[in-house]
């Protein structure tokens, strides 16, 4: 089996490192907080001291990091991933970037002997806890088709978009249609809610029929009952839609829903609540239509 090193230990880099352990896969971990990495060791996840020790290690190397600054930090820093490659790595960027900075990194590491495929994930941690994520997925094929097996360990549905930055492409694509079903979900909610109508109703409704939308559910009791830690956070959502903006603007493409959802996106960063899950975009709508949304209990 390809040795495997996993960098990024975060809400879902943890569950990914632990199911490729648990596949049986050897596997050297590494974390710029290291304590987030003991459940991993003490399930026999090898330290690898510094990325550049772990790319040494290692067949395959995984990134799962907040966004492109980091995965530059990793891959070219000090220490960095580059340093200790060797001809016939395999590098696999699985955090969301733009497709323009994940397509440069995979030139510049190409001059070293090594391959990189962009292969951003859909869903949040439980999924990636289950194993259930989905996963898009740019660069050479036949580098695809050997990484297929470590695919399919931590996800459902994985899908082979084309050359590289293809996979990031499709993620700001599938970011794009969850951003603006969120804000459409807020919307609904704060406009029955001035309507006198509970917003419950409003949730079971939409659980049938052509208005059934994955954000409403997952999403819409977490609002009803103000629960906005983060799954996915306004941060990243933010950060997503301004890419895929960008993108469309070289492209020729409008998006004018997208737009009004990340200028909501800016409000709830400007309140300082960038942290926050991005369904936080709710209260930026309550004050505008000056109510609160909450679920009422029938007797």
């Amino acid at each position: 089996m390809h040795r495997i090193g996993f960098i990024g230990l975060g809400l879902m880099g943890q569950h990914m490192a632990r199911r490729l352990l648990e596949a049986g896969y050897p596997l050297t971990v590494w974390n710029r907080t290291p304590e987030k990495a003991e459940s991993l060791l003490a399930k026999g996840a090898v330290w690898g001291g510094s990325p550049k020790q772990l790319a040494y290690d290692s067949d395959v190397v995984i990134m799962m990091v907040t966004d492109a600054a980091a995965s530059e930090e990793v891959c070219f820093g000090r220490d960095g991933i580059l340093e200790g490659a060797h001809p016939g790595l395999i590098l696999i960027d699985m955090s969301s970037i733009h497709p323009e900075e994940s397509r440069s990194i995979a030139e510049r590491v190409k001059s070293k002997g090594v391959v990189m495929l962009d292969a951003p994930v859909t869903g949040n941690p439980r999924v990636a806890s289950d194993g259930k994520l989905g996963i898009m997925v740019g660069g050479p094929k036949e580098t695809f088709e050997e990484c297929l097996p470590i695919f399919e360990k931590v996800g459902v549905k994985i899908i082979y978009v084309g050359e590289n930055g293809s996979g990031s492409t499709l993620k700001l694509i599938n970011n794009l249609i969850l951003g603006v079903a969120i804000m459409a979900s807020a919307e609904a909610l704060v406009f029955a809610t001035k309507a006198g109508i509970d917003p419950q109703k409003v949730i079971d409704i939409t659980s049938v029929g052509g208005a059934r939308t994955g954000a409403m559910e997952t999403r819409g009791p977490r609002m009803v009952r103000r629960e906005f830690s983060p799954h996915f956070s306004a941060n990243n959502m933010h950060k997503d839609l301004s890419n895929a903006l960008g993108l469309a603007d070289k492209l020729g493409v409008p998006l004018p829903a997208t737009s009004i959802s990340r200028e909501i996106l800016r409000a709830v960063l400007a309140r300082g609540q960038g942290e926050m899950d991005s369904c936080i975009v709710m209260t930026i709508l309550e004050e505008m239509a000056n109510t609160v949304v909450e679920t009422r209990t029938e007797t």
